[in-house]
Parts: structure tokens; sequence; C-alpha cells
């Protein structure tokens, strides 16, 4: 019993633990990169995750990030990009440069993502909905509802 304590002991502190870095774009939507454009991240808002004692042996140092839009403007980091925080991680935030042709195709696509977003958003908070009051959980079917002495006369 106790090895197998000091067994899983071990295990979590030899586990490690994530840093994160937010990229976020002016407009939003923007295709997220490394500098060199061989590693995608994905559409912005997103997050990467990095393991934290590797950055911590880097220095807390990563590659840049680039932004590109859909007109094909750019905005891009410093490289290496350095995270001061480990624990907390880093929000970084690339504005598209004024002047850049395209920006209304720009708008649009980052409109058509706020929309996807939203939507995804309700979707979730209706199964949030769906589960709080599905009788067999936390919901007001079960222990926490009028009848049961908890509760009553408290609106849901």
């Amino acid at each position: 019993m106790r090895r197998a304590l000091l067994s899983l002991t071990a295990l979590l502190l030899l586990s490690g633990c994530s840093t994160y870095v937010t990229v976020v774009t002016e407009p939003e939507g923007a295709m997220i990169s490394d500098l060199s454009g061989s590693q995608l991240y994905g559409y912005s808002p997103v997050q990467i995750e990095y393991d934290t004692d590797l950055l911590r042996n880097q220095g807390g140092l990563v590659p840049g990030y680039r932004a590109t839009w859909q007109s094909g403007a750019t905005a891009q980091t410093e490289s290496p990009f350095y995270i001061s925080d480990l624990q907390y991680g880093a929000t970084v935030k690339l504005v598209r440069p004024e002047g850049a042709p395209g920006l209304e195709k720009d708008l649009d696509f980052a409109l058509k993502r706020a929309q996807e977003r939203a939507k995804q958003a309700e979707a979730e908070r209706d199964r949030a909905y769906l589960y709080m009051d599905h009788g067999w959980g936390w919901g007001p079917g079960w222990g926490w509802g009028p009848g049961w002495g908890i509760g009553v006369g408290v609106p849901f």
C-alpha cells in the first residue's frame, strides 16, 4: 500500500504542468502560425499549450507567432517571444495593419466566426440547462427542489 502511495506521489510530482498562450487578433479570424508558417495553430482566438518544464528550460522563450487574415494581410510578434509568467501564461494581441487591402473581406470572415462561436456558446448553454434540469443530477428534480425540504419556496 505504501509503495503504491509513493508511486502515485512521484507520478504527480513528475507530471508536468501546462502553460497556455492565447493569441487574439483584431479583427478575429486570422490564421495563427509560427513565424515560418510550418506549424498552424488555428483561427484566432486560439490557445497554444506548452509544457511548463520545457519552457522553464528554454528561459520562457517560444518561437514568435504570425497572423494571416483572409485578405493576405499579416502581422507578427517578435522572435523569439518571451513568456514572463509561466504559471498564468500570456495573451498576445496581433492587430491587422492599417491600410492593407481587403479589410471588408477580413471583417466579413470575422463576423462569420463570431456568429459561429455565439451558436456554439448557445448550444453549450442549452446542454448545461439540460444537465441541470434532467432530474437525476443537481437540478431541481433531485434533492434541491420543493418537496425535499431544501429550496422550498426558492424560485428556480
